[in-house]
């Protein structure tokens, strides 16, 4: 009876075996696959919407005066313009709360028509309109600390320079005591900052933030770092001499800058402050070698002659200008032959009185670019270019687009993206909810082929690294014609939208 049951079961399990088979063999085949990518994103044959918002802090002084008041607002900023210059605008143009007052009370503050902000390296050079000259030296500090509070949050920069109508004020009558470099200090009360740094002068050494301005490589221009030089001696020669001395020891923070040769060793008698006309200037006078010195370190003489003007005029209250005399030559013009603007046209110096906003075309910043080394990484590298094209999003892609450069900080690198590509192929560029949306022509694609897998990704991650260091941008679509392809050369799938990639780099 068993065995027969035992032969049952069998006969049955062999039955749905065979039924199995039979089921699977007629089944259709199930292929499983993913649906396309579908962006939402805009391409655009032109460039606009590169706006962004984001909540900032306005710092204003609160109404006993004592500390200054963190004021959330929301900001409406352009990735393509420093966020500086809007900050300035909300701050002047704020009418207080509650908590807070406007800043400079009854006095009207307006940023100077000409030149208003100057961004390089770690520093912000505020230039206000005469109106500012209304407010006392205590309202005139808290203003500084006010705009280095608000203008540093963001990390890029450190410092904060006040300059009215061009010129230093100081923070005396006289014009004799230095403001310096602003720094943020959200710690201390407005009356223990007011009291140190309107301390009367004495024999002891003090030390203020001084913004420096060196010559960059390859005659471009000038470039800026502020940190604390130490004053033994704060009369107009002694602080010319410190400032000087600065400048021939080189910077400390800004990467492959020519050397300065020895200024204070070269002048042949004191800096002497000398008031003609209303104008107040500093007399410089250089032995006559020292154009020879200027050659040997690969320093053009009309970048050194901005490199003293600014440094001298940004620090030295009431300073109107610098005369120059090297040997018995004064410098009455100069003709800058490598900057990135004014190239070959002789700038005049009336009275051979050299002011600051004679050298705005000098005045470089540093912008970072990704190209490749030998062993197939992205590395950082800077390059300087004007101030006020430091954030521009085309001019950093035609940036990349021209490859390394011999005056940029770092050497031996690789171009990434391919050779022909031009701005003319660069269609529109427009900025949506944090993702830059790159729209190329159809020339992109065919430069393109014959890339190897390593070379096209090196192409898409130079361009999305570099351009997510940029304000309000933290990725990046790539399209072509107004659609997006598969990939440039078959390799990296371009639907979507790319993060920057940081196991690329070096």
């Amino acid at each position: 009876m068993s065995k027969r049951f035992l032969r049952l079961i069998c006969l049955f399990c062999i039955c749905l075996m065979l039924c199995g088979c039979a089921s699977r063999q007629e089944s259709p085949a199930v292929s499983v696959t993913l649906p396309p990518v579908s962006s939402k994103l805009t391409p655009r044959n032109h460039d606009t919407n590169q706006d962004y918002r984001q909540t900032v802090l306005l710092y204003l002084p609160s109404p006993d005066g004592t500390r200054l008041v963190a004021v959330p607002e929301n900001a409406h900023f352009t990735a393509s313009r420093h966020a500086a210059e809007v900050l300035c605008e909300m701050l002047f143009s704020h009418k207080g709360t509650d908590d807070a007052v406007p800043l400079g009370g009854s006095v009207s503050l307006r940023l100077s028509e000409t030149d208003p902000i100057e961004v390089s390296g770690n520093v912000a050079t505020v230039n206000l309109t005469a109106s500012a000259l209304r407010l006392s030296h205590a309202q005139l500090h808290t203003l500084g600390q006010a705009l280095a509070n608000t203008l540093c949050q963001f990390g890029n920069l450190d410092y904060v320079n006040i300059l009215i109508a061009g010129v230093q004020p100081g923070l005396d009558i006289a014009a004799t005591l230095p403001a310096g470099s602003f720094q943020p200090n959200t710690r201390e009360d407005l009356s223990a900052l007011w009291a140190r740094a309107s301390a009367p002068q004495s024999g002891a050494r003090r030390a203020f933030a001084a913004t420096l301005y060196y010559p960059a490589p390859s005659g471009k221009g000038i470039l800026c770092e502020a940190r604390t030089l130490s004053f033994s001696d704060l009369s107009i020669a002694g602080m010319a001499r410190t400032l000087m001395a600065a400048l021939s020891a080189g910077a400390e923070y800004l990467p492959a800058l020519p050397k300065c040769p020895d200024l204070n060793g070269m002048l042949l008698s004191d800096p002497v402050l000398e008031e003609t006309g209303g104008m107040r200037r500093l007399m410089l006078h250089f032995d006559e070698n020292l154009n020879t010195r200027l050659i040997d370190a690969g320093i053009t003489r009309s970048v050194m002659v901005s490199s003293l003007v600014c440094t001298l005029t940004t620090f030295i209250p009431g300073l109107d200008g610098v005369e120059i005399h090297i040997g018995n030559e004064p410098i009455n013009a100069i003709t800058p032959s490598g900057t990135f603007s004014g190239a070959g046209e002789t700038i005049f110096f009336t009275d051979g009185l050299m002011q600051r906003k004679n050298f705005i075309p000098f005045l470089l910043a540093h912008s970072s670019l990704y190209f490749a080394n030998a062993q197939g990484k992205l590395v950082q590298s800077a390059r300087p270019a004007p101030f006020y094209e430091a954030y521009n999003i085309r001019t950093i892609i035609g940036q990349l687009m021209q490859g390394p450069q011999s005056y940029d900080s770092i050497g031996n690198l690789s171009a990434t993206l391919p050779q022909g590509l031009r701005d003319a192929d660069l269609l529109g560029v427009s900025l949506e909810n944090e993702t830059l949306v790159l729209n190329f022509s159809q020339q992109l694609i065919k430069l393109c082929q014959g890339m190897t897998a390593r070379q096209e990704q090196l192409m898409v991650y130079s361009l999305v690294n570099t351009l997510c260091e940029l304000p309000g941008v933290n990725r990046v679509a790539f399209f072509i014609m107004g659609e997006q392809p598969e990939s440039f050369a078959g390799s990296v799938f371009l639907p979507g939208d790319f993060l920057p990639n940081y196991h690329l780099i070096q």
